[in-house]
């Protein structure tokens, strides 16, 4: 153990090239061995203090004098002694040592300052036994405590070797944590060695001593701790740690308690604590940014907070929603003035007032470096407003200025001049303000400055309103640096948008719009989908929670899916829209008075109408235009798609005319094809749309609407299932989609794929039969549409497509091969109309102003036959056929959970049977999977196959199989002149007279009875009591046009087939079959002088 003697001489650690420093570990241990010294040392100092006062206060104050005042720099601290030496520690100024919080400057200074010791460490070199220089002889051994404190510091030895020495074992075995979180390698199972000999001198090479030290749990939980205070991410982590701040904070309060006594008017007597002032220009330059605003805090007798700490890597400062209120902010302003190379501050939610921000905004004037600026939620007011257009005028590199939600109302006239001469600002954020519409007005200027360089700016929730609105329009045709716009929650309704819509047109940098919450309603949409689709910049538009209505709605939707590289943010909500310009139906609002200079609106529909006669939607007459000088007639020229003078024929330019146009338009049924301007991904993106809602009601309306003007093919309608498969259930999809679908040889395959038989019933509980029944290339049937439905609205116009075609082939075969077998005469395949249970013609001016509301029956007779080369199908893909749609034998007997499968496969029936040409023996065929008695199921088999049935001269053996019922709704729904065979009319007929083709019938039958005298017409008894005759008839003025009329054709029995067909062969073309019956009869087409 070895006997202490007597100290040499004290020398110097740093000489002798080792220094115990308070940044190594052995200093730190050192000084946590000193930490009760120290502790003694700062209560001795209030000790002194105290008794000194109450000496000095108990004596005549004659006789009292000032206790001197403990010293505050290279105070000696405190001992330690150690093995071999005996350390004396000097700290050099006693206030930073004992609050290490005020020695943090460097963190807030552009360069890191250089480290200066504050504890002096000495030694003086213990001699251990008699061997050593001046060792007295014969002295005691180490007593009890000695022996104790002298294993301490042995200990101490080998802690400061086990941190400083590098590990000496050969072994590395698998990783264990480091102190810093880290993973590093786990020490050997053997006993770690370590150095823990510690030289007197360089030359010398001591001999190493192996010491056993095992890292325990709790010697790792020191480490660890002391790590944390020793490095510099330590440092900095535990002097921005608030809890810390308020011990140091209190330590530091007390400090200030230690006074000295003065003596006043005679008495000894403490100073009152008093809080000095400085001139905002006043700043010591010693003082670090950071130690000035602890120092303004103590003055104004605010608890500090680690503020300054939050700069980040490049240089900003964000205290956003800090709180600190007006008092902190003035001592932080002065502290911000002093802080170099400050590039963004954000002071946002501080509950700031005026005068706060008025003094920030005043330090910070002319800081050429200050890039970003955000003060909002906070209430800057009309002085602030003042305070930072003046602060603007200096601050010629700011870029960015977020002054939302500071009240700063209508008086922002300086604040929007220096906006607008502002050389760098690039994006404003001036929301929530209630500026009003003046100040709208005001900002209107701006933008339409030509200094302005702002790319971005928010005026959302300030009430802008109309002439605000209007005058930023204006502001935008000219304006060519603003990049994105918001002025949500305004209020300016349909004028501001329609001035916006204008503005896009022109403008030509606009890449964001943002129009939601402003009281838009379906003009302004159709105004800014004419206008997005014109303008090649804008890439998003948001109008969420608007009143657009239904045509607004479908206008945009349309837009999209036309593949304009807008993207649309849209919200549903219904409502009455009637007024409102669809260019689907261009002729609702006909006749039209469009005022085209004053009215974007007007002059958006000018447009559309003209877009619409170019495509064939309608037709344009009584054309003419009032410019002021006089009526100048105009006309549509078809081969140029424009409108032309009458007169002269020149072309008229609807965007440099100033005047009033009126124009009416007639409703033409559309070219039934998929839609040319259609792209996938225009369809990609109205699905975007769709799902952007979060409701599935607002989802399966923005649906229908989207599909409500395009006709799709079915990979179209693939890709709309598929993406739209995740957000809605398939049979909301195709329930508001199918209508749209062209291919109809497609349509069973495609619903194969996407429904499976119950969501088909489920599709038809829910939404009625006629959404899975209706097909474009088999339309023949019986219907009954809802008006007010707009799916149902979209198939009645469907028909009146169809209808258009088929009137069309059939005036161009017509005579030369068949006759008009129309019910009316036009040649039309409507039959039985009636609109709410009373009858009318259902014809194209029925579509000019087609009902919204209402129930439209009628039944559709596709007149159109299969081709004379038609390929006809055997009974295999027939049976084949039916087994896909799972039709099965049946006898009368069906259960009733099992009616709604047999209707569904009657519907199948009419997809499967598109493209499939037949003959009368299929159609039997077919008609025996399906009773008699449950509704109507072998008509509506009969309805279904009628399109494709290939020799129609058989077709009485079809309708031989129906119940008389049936059979004469069948003749009622498909007329006698599409579904007789003149070669066998030996039926019983009830005409209604007011019908031209029954009228027709019983003139073809007059016609029959006169080639052959011996053919009778019997007429039924309530014909005979109205007076009919059938033999005053053989003239076509003297058939009634009234009542009705029943007979019976009798043919002369014993007749020949051949003598049959000579006799009724001049009667062929009077029904639908004409062709087919001249091409079975060739002998006796050659010898009918009258065929061609």
């Amino acid at each position: 153990m070895g006997h202490r003697g007597r100290t040499a001489p004290e020398i110097s650690v740093a000489g002798r090239g080792e220094r115990l420093s308070h940044e190594t570990k052995l200093g730190l241990a050192c000084l946590a061995k000193l930490k009760p010294i120290f502790a003694k040392h700062a209560a001795r100092a209030k000790e002194v203090t105290k008794g000194s006062t109450q000496a000095q206060v108990a004596t005549p104050a004659k006789d009292q004098r000032a206790p001197a005042r403990l010293p505050t720099h290279n105070v000696k601290l405190a001992t330690l002694a150690t093995a071999s030496n005996e350390w004396t520690v000097v700290v050099d100024d006693i206030a930073k040592f004992m609050y290490p919080s005020l020695n943090l400057e460097g963190h807030e200074t552009d360069e890191a300052r250089l480290q200066s010791a504050r504890l002096q460490w000495t030694a003086k070199k213990q001699c251990q036994n008699s061997s050593e220089h001046d060792a007295i002889k014969g002295h005691e051994r180490l007593s009890t405590a000695e022996k104790t404190r002298w294993d301490f510091d042995r200990k101490l030895q080998v802690a400061e070797r086990m941190l400083r020495v590098p590990l000496a074992t050969a072994a590395s075995d698998p990783m264990e944590p480091a102190l810093d979180g880290s993973r590093r390698p786990a020490p050997s199972r053997r006993p770690t060695v370590y150095n823990t000999h510690e030289s007197d001198s360089a030359d010398e090479s001591p001999a190493q001593t192996q010491f056993d030290v095992v890292r325990t749990a709790p010697t790792r939980r020191k480490l660890a701790a002391l790590a944390k205070q020793t490095t510099e991410t330590g440092k900095t982590a535990l002097y921005s740690n608030k809890h810390a701040l308020l011990s140091k904070w209190a330590k530091l309060q007390d400090s200030r308690n230690h006074m000295t006594p003065v003596v006043v008017d005679g008495k000894l007597r403490l100073p009152k604590p008093t809080r000095r002032k400085r001139e905002p220009d006043a700043f010591v330059d010693v003082l670090t940014p950071r130690t000035l605003f602890f120092d303004e805090c103590t003055n104004e007798a605010l608890l500090p907070e680690p503020l300054l700490a939050r700069i980040t890597a490049d240089r900003g400062l964000d205290l956003r929603h800090f709180g600190i209120g007006d008092t902190k902010a003035i001592a932080l302003a002065k502290s911000l003035a002093s802080l170099p190379a400050i590039h963004a501050l954000n002071l946002a939610d501080n509950r700031l007032t005026q005068a706060a921000v008025s003094v920030i905004l005043q330090l910070l004037h002319g800081r050429k470096e200050l890039r970003e600026l955000n003060l909002s939620e906070n209430e800057i007011g009309k002085d602030g407003c003042v305070h930072m257009a003046e602060f603007l005028f200096a601050a010629s590199s700011l870029a960015y200025l977020d002054l939302s939600k500071t009240r700063l109302f209508d008086d922002i006239e300086s604040l929007s001049i220096e906006i607008a001469i502002h050389p760098s600002l690039l994006a404003v954020n001036l929301s929530n303000n209630e500026i009003g519409e003046a100040g709208g007005i005001l900002l209107g200027e701006t933008l339409a400055a030509s200094t302005c360089t702002i790319q971005d700016l928010d005026l959302s929730w300030n009430q802008i309103c109309l002439e605000g609105a209007t005058r930023i329009g204006r502001a935008l045709r000219s304006n060519s640096s603003i990049r994105h716009l918001n002025v949500s929650m305004n209020r300016f309704g349909d004028p501001g948008g329609h001035a916006i819509a204008s503005a896009l047109l022109h403008n030509t940098t606009l890449q964001t719009l943002d129009l939601s919450r402003n009281n838009l309603t379906g003009r302004a949409a159709v105004t800014l989908s004419y206008a997005v689709q014109h303008n090649k910049t804008l890439s998003r538009l948001l109008l969420l929670n608007n009143d657009l209505g239904a045509t607004g709605t479908k206008a945009l939707l349309h837009a999209v899916a036309s593949g304009v590289t807008c993207d649309i943010g849209l919200s549903f909500r219904d409502s009455d829209d009637h007024d409102v310009f669809d260019a689907m139906l261009p002729s609702m609002q006909s006749p039209y008075s469009l005022d085209l200079a004053q009215s974007p609106y007007h002059y958006v529909i000018a447009c559309e109408l003209v877009v619409a006669a170019a495509r064939a939607r309608c037709e344009l007459h009584d054309i003419w235009i009032d410019s002021g000088r006089g009526r100048c007639d105009l006309e549509f020229d078809v081969s140029r798609g424009a409108l032309i003078e009458k007169n002269s024929g020149a072309p008229v330019a609807l965007a440099t005319q100033a005047g009033v146009l009126h124009v009416s338009a007639r409703f033409l049924p559309p070219v039934v094809e998929a839609s040319r301007d259609v792209s996938d991904t225009g369809l990609l993106n109205v699905v975007k749309v769709i799902k952007d809602r979060i409701s599935t009601r607002e989802m399966c309306a923005m649906l229908e609407l989207a599909t409500f003007d395009l006709f799709l093919s079915a990979d179209h309608m693939r890709l709309i299932v598929s993406h739209l498969q995740s957000a809605l259930d398939v049979v909301d999809i195709l329930a508001r989609s199918l209508h749209a679908l062209v291919d109809g040889r497609a349509t069973l395959d495609f619903l194969l794929a996407h429904l499976s038989f119950p969501d088909m019933n489920r599709l038809m509980a829910s939404h009625g039969l006629v959404v899975l029944h209706f097909n474009p290339a088999n339309p023949t049937g019986r219907y009954a549409l809802d008006l007010a439905n707009r799916v149902h609205r979209k198939l009645a116009i469907w028909f009146a497509a169809i209808n258009r075609t088929e009137m069309t082939h059939s005036m161009r075969v017509c005579p030369r091969l068949r006759g008009n077998t129309s019910q009316r005469g036009t040649f039309a395949n409507f039959r039985n109309e009636k609109f709410n249970g009373h009858g009318l013609e259902v014809t194209d001016r029925f579509f000019d102003k087609l009902p919204t509301k209402g129930t439209l029956e009628f039944d559709y007779v596709s007149t159109t036959r299969p081709d004379d080369d038609a390929t006809v199908v055997d009974e295999t893909a027939v049976t084949a056929l039916l087994a896909r749609i799972e039709a099965e034998l049946w006898s009368d007997y069906v259960p009733a959970h099992r009616r709604l499968d047999m209707k569904r496969q009657v519907l199948l029936l009419q997809h499967a049977l598109c493209g499939v040409t037949l003959t009368t023996a299929h159609v039997r065929l077919i008609m025996q999977h399906f009773p008699t008695s449950v509704d109507g199921l072998r008509l509506k088999v009969v309805l279904a196959a009628h399109r494709y049935i290939f020799d129609m001269e058989n077709f009485e053996v079809v309708y031989e199989k129906l119940l008389p019922s049936d059979r004469k709704h069948m003749f009622t729904t498909l007329g006698y002149l599409n579904t007789l065979n003149p070669l066998n009319v030996d039926l019983e007929f009830d005409l209604a007279m007011t019908d031209w083709d029954n009228r027709v019938l019983v003139r073809t039958l007059v016609e029959m009875i006169t080639n052959d005298p011996l053919d009778l017409i019997k007429l039924d008894d309530a014909s005979i009591k109205l007076g009919l005759s059938i033999y005053s008839m053989f003239s076509p003025s003297s058939i009634p046009t009234t009542g009705r009329m029943g007979l019976r054709f009798v043919s002369r029995p014993n007749k020949s087939h051949a003598e049959l067909v000579q006799l009724r062969q001049s009667t062929f073309h009077a029904f639908l079959f004409a062709a087919r019956l001249r091409a079975a009869h060739p002998r006796v087409d050659e010898g009918n002088p009258n065929a061609s």
